[in-house]
């Protein structure tokens, strides 16, 4: 009968080649099977050994107790025989640190082969070859760390298996059936650096305070990164961290230093960067940098096309929440009409949809968002959500435009805290066009401002919105860009 012996052991972290190592103190290595696993020898007996999922994050930092599993005879003569079995003493002393510069390239046809590489010290990647231009798609990150058994005698242990080096070659064990077969053909090759599109990960296991990576402040308030295991990723502290999926970005205030990095933690040979942006859903980041903007991918050269793996899917998106708005003129009288106007006027209580606007004789025109009939009230993907009151510009007999809270157009009893925001919004203004809801590109007197993103109407010239960032120059020559944020960036 096959009985369970649970023996208790610690595998203690030891630092090895730039990688977590735990030492296995128990027993003596035997073999390793594909399927089976590691089988080792204590008292005589074979014992399997059973790992805890390497995954496991939180439990992997305390030091793990595992179990020896008793074996049956039978079982154990069988996986002996098996061609697949690597036995201990065919595994060789290697130098896993080579691995940080070898892709390792499956040879199964042209249209289904895979490539596994390090990502970082922490994690392998396997990315699917697509097709003939073997164009990567990162499907699987694995954590990883070095198993050391003693005399030698070193494999890795990732989350989908091991690798064993003997004198032949390096043997890919996968849990994974396809992986399994397809990497028992491969080629090696040597790089320097990972291509961006290499980088490119569609999941953001990676991502700064959700498992993995954190941020720590020390007690003299700065700022670092570190692992599961308290090591310290990046050799330098911050005052401040930015980060999405794809980019860190640390501040020092003192200099005025922007560092950039993807996450192999390796810093961007990026010098004098004023501002980022990130983006939210693609792997590039725009920079000023020297007085100029730039868009670039996840090594730090100009973002094109072919950077991205594989373009994001929105369907795990909730769709936006829109409420209807319409402006319509009948017999020289301004009517605003919505069946929505619970979710517009939130000080407003009225069963009606439609009202006439109040001293309609003084508009040419009422427009919002260029006559566009619905507002977004919520949206997941765009990260927006309205802020109440609702704006609306007006067109004025004389020409001039005013830049009006609904409110104040439809409600002869507005109170006297929606009256005062409304008499400070923009009036008589020379032109008026909105950009996208909530912000509006005004003029007067020869002078332009993105409201509200800044309230004081300065610029001499103001281009549109390229992503984050808008040209302008000053009335005294002085350029710069604008960011979405209302942040200004002059040149030097």
């Amino acid at each position: 009968m096959k009985q369970l012996l649970y023996i208790s052991f610690f595998l203690f972290s030891i630092l090895s080649f730039g990688q977590q190592t735990y030492k296995v103190t128990e027993g003596e290595l035997q073999f390793i099977h594909p399927v089976k696993g590691i089988f080792i020898k204590k008292n005589n007996q074979i014992f399997k050994l059973k790992l805890e999922n390497i995954s496991d994050y939180e439990e992997i930092t305390k030091g793990f107790k595992y179990e020896l599993n008793a074996t049956i005879h039978e079982d154990i003569e069988k996986i002996k025989k098996d061609v697949k079995t690597i036995f201990s003493k065919e595994i060789i002393k290697y130098n896993f640190n080579k691995l940080n510069k070898t892709k390792f390239v499956t040879k199964v046809n042209d249209d289904d082969n895979y490539q596994f590489v390090q990502y970082n010290k922490d994690f392998f990647s396997v990315a699917i070859l697509e097709d003939s231009l073997r164009k990567p798609r990162n499907e699987y990150l694995l954590h990883y760390c070095i198993l050391d058994f003693g005399n030698g005698k070193k494999i890795i242990y990732h989350s989908e298996g091991y690798i064993i080096p003997t004198k032949e070659k390096l043997n890919f064990y996968f849990g994974n059936y396809n992986l399994n077969g397809a990497f028992e053909n491969y080629s090696i090759v040597n790089y320097n650096k990972l291509t961006a599109n290499e980088l490119h990960l569609l999941k953001s296991d990676l991502e700064l305070n959700r498992d993995f990576y954190e941020i720590d402040t020390l007690k003299n308030k700065k700022l670092r990164i570190k692992n599961c295991y308290n090591e310290t990723v990046i050799n330098k502290t911050f005052d401040s961290i930015a980060y999405n999926s794809f980019f860190i970005v640390g501040y020092n205030n003192n200099n005025n230093q922007i560092d950039i990095y993807n996450y192999t933690f390796e810093k961007l040979n990026l010098i004098n960067v004023k501002a980022i942006s990130f983006n939210k859903f693609y792997p590039n980041l725009q920079i000023i940098q020297n007085n100029k903007l730039r868009t670039i991918n996840l090594i730090g050269n100009d973002y094109k096309n072919e950077d991205i793996s594989v373009f994001p899917s929105f369907n795990h998106f909730f769709p936006a929440q829109e409420a209807s708005l319409l402006v319509t003129q009948e017999n020289n009288q301004f009517y605003i009409q919505s069946n929505d106007f619970y979710y517009i006027l939130k000080n407003f209580q009225s069963f009606e949809n439609k009202f006439s606007v109040i001293d309609s004789d003084n508009y040419e025109s009422i427009e919002h968002l260029n006559e566009e009939k619905f507002i977004t009230l919520y949206s997941e993907m765009n990260n927006y959500q309205v802020e109440t009151p609702i704006l609306i510009y007006t067109k004025l007999k004389n020409g001039k435009y005013n830049l009006n809270a609904i409110d104040f157009l439809i409600d002869p009893k507005i109170d006297e805290q929606n009256l005062k925001f409304n008499n400070l919004l923009p009036k008589n203004l020379d032109s008026i066009v909105s950009i996208n809801q909530g912000l509006y590109k005004i003029s007067k007197d020869d002078l332009f401002t993105y409201y509200p993103l800044v309230n004081e109407i300065k610029y001499k010239k103001l281009e549109d919105f390229q992503g984050n960032f808008a040209r302008f120059e000053l009335p005294n020559g002085q350029k710069g860009w604008l960011s979405k944020e209302g942040n200004e960036y002059l040149d030097e």
